[in-house]
């Protein structure tokens, strides 16, 4: 289990699963830290020539996948009593927040792959995207807000003693440049990231 701890040190996570078919290997990491205004993520990517084709934000959005992409998946408790949280579809909330090299997001949330909500404009503003190319590698930074994941979840999720689970990606799904990487290990046989019982849990100390 991970351990994040609220206005504590931040944590370096690697991205280096890499998952069914990879034409293309690039090396990632991701750094978390918990603090009083929400779950701050910088994920770094050693790419020099990410593909890119969506460079302006969309309403409705426009799915990033294809590109070279990073994404944050985050699952939640329906109930601030969650010590044992197991985490499965239909069972929690979950959100996929998926990011390219441009910081052009997709972003949605709800208990199964379909049917859930888009970000609204003024949500994916809230996230505070920034990204950043420097020579042969680039960089993605955001943060999820505490009182947006507290009015979805109907508890603070991010307060000390809660438990939620989370996965963190690294993808293009454009045959050219196909690869999928995680740091938590996805063990199914074809690509699918929208799944929670494959997140690590994460404690907030």
């Amino acid at each position: 289990m991970l351990v994040l701890p609220l206005n504590g040190a931040a944590q370096t996570l690697p991205i280096d699963h890499y998952l069914w078919h990879c034409v293309e290997r690039p090396v990632a990491q991701a750094t978390l830290a918990l603090e009083s205004d929400g779950l701050h993520c910088r994920f770094e990517v050693k790419e020099a020539d990410p593909y890119t084709t969506v460079f302006a934000q969309q309403d409705p959005m426009l799915m990033v996948c294809q590109d070279s992409a990073v994404e944050l998946f985050l699952a939640f408790a329906d109930s601030s009593d969650n010590a044992s949280f197991a985490p499965r579809l239909e069972h929690c909330l979950y959100l996929n927040i998926e990011i390219n090299s441009a910081g052009c997001c997709y972003a949605k949330h709800g208990h199964s792959r379909k049917g859930r909500t888009a970000f609204t404009p003024a949500e994916i503003a809230a996230l505070q995207i920034k990204a950043e190319q420097s020579g042969e590698a680039w960089s993605v930074s955001l943060v999820v807000p505490r009182d947006f994941i507290a009015a979805l979840a109907g508890y603070d999720a991010f307060a000390v003693g809660q438990t939620f689970a989370l996965n963190l990606y690294k993808i293009s799904e454009t045959k050219e440049h196909e690869h999928y990487v995680a740091f938590n290990p996805v063990d199914v046989p074809t690509p699918n990231f929208h799944l929670p019982e494959f997140f690590a849990l994460t404690r907030v100390e």
